[in-house]
C-alpha cells in the first residue's frame, strides 16, 4: 500500500468519478419540470415526487449489503457493471409510453446501482492506501461528488436543454466512466476465501446496534440534517425558486450549487470542531437548531434578491455540514468492530428519511394548493424539513446519551 503512490491515488480518482456519476444524475429530477416539452408535465407532484423517492427506497436497504458484496465479490465487478446499470437506467425515462411506469422503474435501477458507489470508493481506498489516508479521501471523495451534483444542474439549467437531452447525455457521460472503471480499476487479486457465515454475522451485527436508542436517535438527527440536500435540493429546489420567488432556471442552480459547496466545505471543518471538543453532541445539537431557524427564515422570506437567498444557502450549507457528525455518533455507541456497520446503518436511516419526505412534501403542495396561493402551497409542503429538524434535534437531544470521545 505505502508503495502504490500515483498509480493509488489515479484508481481512487477513476473510482471517485463513479459516484460524481451518481450524484450528476441524482438531481437530474429537479430540472425535469422545467425543460421544453417535458413528460413529467402531465404528472400530479404527488405522483412525481412518489416516483422520484424510489430511488432512496431501494438505496437505503442497499447501504446495508454493499459492504459485504464489495469484501466478497472485489470492486472492479462491481464498480463496472452498476456503473454500467447505472448508464443504461437512464435511458427508461426516454421510452415514450407509460412514463409514469418507465420512469419509475429507471429511479429504481439508478438507485439500486448507486448504492455502490461511495462504499465501492472507500473500498478502493482501503484496499490501496494506509488507514491514515482514508479520512482525507473520503473527504475528497465527497468533495468531487458535490461536482456532479453542481456541474448537472447548472449545466442542464444554462444549456436549457430538452427532457430527451438531459437523459441522452447522462447515459453517454455513464458509459464513458464505466470503460474508465474497466480499462484502470485492476481486478482483486488478494480477496479473501469467501465466508458462508458473512450474511449471518451481519444481522447480528446490525442487531447489536439497533438495540440501543441512541443510535435510532443520532440516525433520524443525521437524516433530518441531510433533509435541505435530499429532500429539497434534489427535487424541490428549482421549482421553489423559480415557481415562488421567481428566479430564472439558471439563477435557482446557482443557488443550490452555494447551498452543496458551502455544505462540502463545512462537512469537514464540522468534523474538526467535533474533534476538538471531543464532542458529537454539541455540535449537532447547535447545528440542529440553527438550521431550523434558518430554514424557517428562508421560507418565510418570500421573493427576496439573490444575493439574500445566497447568503441564506451558504449559512444553511454551513449548519447542516454537522450532519457527518451523525455516523461518528453512532460509531461512538459501539465497539470498533461494529464501526463500519454502525455507518451503514446511520446511512439506511438518513435515506429512508430523505426518500419519504419527497412525496410526504409533494402531496402536501398538490393538497394546499387547490386553497392556497402556489407559493403558499410550496411553503406548507416545505415545512416538513423544519419540522423533522426540530423533531429530530429533541429526540436526539433527550436519547441520546454521549460517550466521551477519545
Amino acid at each position: 500500500m505505502e508503495k502504490a503512490g500515483g498509480k493509488a491515488y489515479g484508481i481512487w480518482f477513476i473510482g471517485s468519478l463513479f459516484y460524481l456519476y451518481e450524484l450528476f444524475v441524482r438531481v437530474i429530477p429537479s430540472l425535469l419540470g422545467q425543460v421544453p416539452n417535458s413528460p413529467v408535465a402531465e404528472l400530479s407532484l404527488t405522483q412525481m415526487s412518489t416516483v422520484m423517492s424510489l430511488y432512496y427506497m431501494i438505496y437505503s436497504p442497499m447501504q446495508l449489503f454493499v459492504g459485504p458484496l464489495f469484501d466478497t465479490f472485489g470492486g472492479r465487478k462491481l464498480l463496472v457493471g452498476n456503473c454500467l446499470l447505472l448508464a443504461l437506467a437512464c435511458l427508461l425515462p426516454l421510452v415514450p409510453t407509460g412514463i409514469l411506469f418507465f420512469l419509475g422503474a429507471g429511479r429504481f435501477a439508478m438507485g439500486f446501482a448507486s448504492a455502490f458507489g461511495f462504499v465501492g470508493v472507500m473500498y478502493l481506498c482501503t484496499t490501496w492506501f494506509p488507514q491514515n489516508k482514508w479520512a482525507m479521501l473520503s473527504g475528497l471523495t465527497t468533495m468531487l461528488g458535490m461536482f456532479g451534483s453542481i456541474g448537472s444542474q447548472n449545466g442542464f439549467a444554462y444549456l436549457n436543454t430538452s427532457y430527451q437531452n438531459i437523459w441522452l447525455t447522462a447515459c453517454v457521460f455513464g458509459l464513458l466512466v464505466t470503460a474508465l472503471l474497466y480499462i484502470f480499476v485492476p481486478k482483486d487479486t488478494h480477496l479473501k476465501p469467501r465466508d458462508k457465515k458473512l450474511w449471518r454475522e451481519l444481522g447480528g451485527r446490525l442487531w447489536e446496534i439497533a438495540k440501543k436508542p441512541g443510535a435510532w436517535a443520532a440516525g433520524i438527527m443525521t437524516g433530518a440534517m441531510l433533509m435541505p440536500f435530499a429532500t429539497f435540493a434534489d427535487l424541490w429546489s428549482i421549482p421553489y425558486f423559480t415557481n415562488v420567488c421567481h428566479f430564472t432556471t439558471l439563477e435557482a442552480a446557482q443557488l443550490v450549487s452555494i447551498l452543496n459547496l458551502s455544505w462540502a466545505i463545512s462537512c469537514p471543518i464540522m468534523g474538526w470542531i467535533s474533534d476538538t471538543v471531543r464532542s458529537c453532541k454539541k455540535p449537532m445539537m447547535f447545528g440542529g437548531i440553527a438550521a431550523a431557524v434558518l430554514f424557517t427564515v428562508f421560507l418565510v422570506t418570500g421573493e427576496a434578491s439573490f444575493e439574500t437567498m445566497a447568503f441564506l444557502m451558504v449559512l444553511l450549507g454551513i449548519c447542516c455540514g454537522v450532519q457527518v457528525i451523525g455516523f461518528v455518533a453512532v460509531a461512538n455507541l459501539n465497539s470498533s468492530s461494529l464501526s463500519a456497520s454502525s455507518v451503514s446503518f446511520c446511512n439506511m436511516l438518513c435515506m429512508i428519511l430523505c426518500g419519504l419526505g419527497q412525496p410526504i412534501v409533494g402531496y402536501m403542495i398538490d393538497s394546499f394548493k387547490e386553497a392556497h396561493l402556489l407559493s403558499e402551497a410550496y411553503r406548507s409542503g416545505l415545512s416538513i424539513v423544519t419540522v423533522m429538524i426540530v423533531l429530530a434535534t429533541i429526540l436526539f437531544g433527550l436519547v441520546y446519551k454521549e460517550k466521551r470521545l477519545a
